[in-house]
């Protein structure tokens, strides 16, 4: 997603004979944080005219009457034309985009501008609707075993249902989802089966990444105290022991879903709006972070999943940093 300005520009140069120059728009910080959680904005000009592009942040797709919404609240601070930008569309919601009007660009593959009198449609390339199957938490933590203790003649369920704490049904699901999306081999040794991995590590993490996804369930901002349960540190706190990275105002830490139950139940945790003094982030993990936690903070290979998805320039150049701690 981070190339896809550069594509609406490359796009427009080389259909139209168009330079945008798109730059970020000044007046960003001052809209609502669910339009900047969700776009981008860039200011430019087509034809002499000022545009604002509104670029979405990730895949998802929006229905066109909340863009209309979207835009209807941008024009109150832009006061010109405004251009949905997506690296891919739904034939329906294109439909429904141009029924009502909305300017939008999809790079390499149609754009709409009808202030301009604009309607290139290349190629119908249709958005993907089988997205690249995510591993359950238990599988996750299978490969991450798997990388953090290399079993040179491979494992067996039992095996690592009493290392990791799972049961041996639980493990066997997971042996058959790593062999369905073909990220590992599984043959039978004396009535026991055996799971392999081929390769190294590192081709084997590059190989397993797009199946994998953040630990994280939910973030929640609480106050309480943390001396009965010593805690890992997590998100941007982590990060900062891995990296030069400043540390951030509220510490982060990790917690199992099953632990955080535990917590609520005792010590009535509340949930809090906003931060407060002495308040921390709480990251709730969907499989137990002190797996393969070490000196006080998460692992680094679930530190990267899960803060993969930050646009946050400080951060993503951090992660650049972590993957130097890669047990590679």
């Amino acid at each position: 997603m981070r190339d896809l300005p550069r594509k609406f520009e490359n796009y427009l140069f080389e259909n139209l004979g168009l330079l945008s120059h798109l730059k970020p728009w000044g007046k960003e910080k001052g809209l609502p944080y669910f339009l900047r959680d969700r776009y981008k904005f860039y200011e430019c000009e087509l034809l002499s005219q000022p545009w604002l592009v509104m670029a979405a942040r990730d895949e998802e797709e929006v229905t066109p009457a909340t863009i209309r919404k979207h835009i209807g609240q941008l024009q109150k601070k832009w006061g010109h034309e405004v251009l949905y930008l997506h690296p891919a569309i739904s034939t329906y919601n294109r439909k429904r985009l141009i029924e009502q009007k909305i300017s939008f660009v999809v790079p390499g593959n149609q754009m709409y501008l009808p202030v301009l009198g604009v309607d290139l449609r290349e190629y119908v390339r249709s958005k993907r609707t089988e997205k690249v199957k995510k591993v359950s938490p238990s599988t996750q933590a299978l490969v991450l075993s798997l990388l953090y203790d290399w079993p040179k003649d491979g494992v067996t369920p039992s095996h690592l249902a009493n290392k990791l704490g799972y049961a041996s049904m639980t493990m066997t699901r997971a042996f058959d989802e790593l062999e369905a999306s073909g990220l590992a081999d599984v043959s039978m040794k004396s009535r026991e089966r055996v799971l392999r991995v081929e390769g190294d590590k590192e081709k084997f993490w590059e190989k397993c990444l797009q199946h994998l996804r953040s630990p994280v369930r939910k973030r929640v901002k609480v106050q309480a105290p943390y001396d009965q349960y010593p805690l890992p540190f997590a998100g941007e706190l982590a990060l900062s022991c891995f990296s030069m990275l400043a540390a951030p105002p509220q510490p982060y830490y990790a917690v199992s879903g099953e632990l955080w139950k535990t917590m609520q139940r005792e010590w009535q945790i509340g949930e809090l709006s906003f931060h407060s003094e002495n308040s921390v982030v709480i990251e709730v993990w969907k499989y137990p972070p002190e797996l393969f936690a070490t000196k006080e903070k998460v692992d680094p290979l679930s530190l990267y999943l899960s803060l993969l998805e930050s646009n946050d320039e400080r951060i993503e150049m951090a992660l650049e940093e972590l993957k130097e701690k890669f047990p590679w």
